[in-house]
């Protein structure tokens, strides 16, 4: 019966909406376009900006100057 109650009080935590996209990701540092599994409880796009950088973002990044953004899986290789 307990095992029962413990699903009960999780089952909101687990039904959260999440988002996933699979965006490539480089840096001037270590990541050379390294395939990304981004999941979040917001919307996020792939990016790429014109210095070469790569990865996921928020959608309200895409707005901003010099950024890049799709929207699909890989789109940003």
């Amino acid at each position: 019966m307990k095992f029962y109650l413990v699903l009960l009080l999780l089952l909101p935590l687990c039904s959260a909406e999440q988002f996933h996209i699979q965006c490539y990701g480089e840096d001037f540092l270590m990541v050379r376009n390294l395939l990304l599994a981004c999941t979040s409880k917001v919307k996020q796009a792939c990016y790429t900006r014109d210095n070469g950088e790569k990865g996921c973002t928020r959608l309200e990044n895409c707005s901003l100057p010099k950024w890049n953004c799709c929207h699909t899986n890989g789109c940003n290789a």
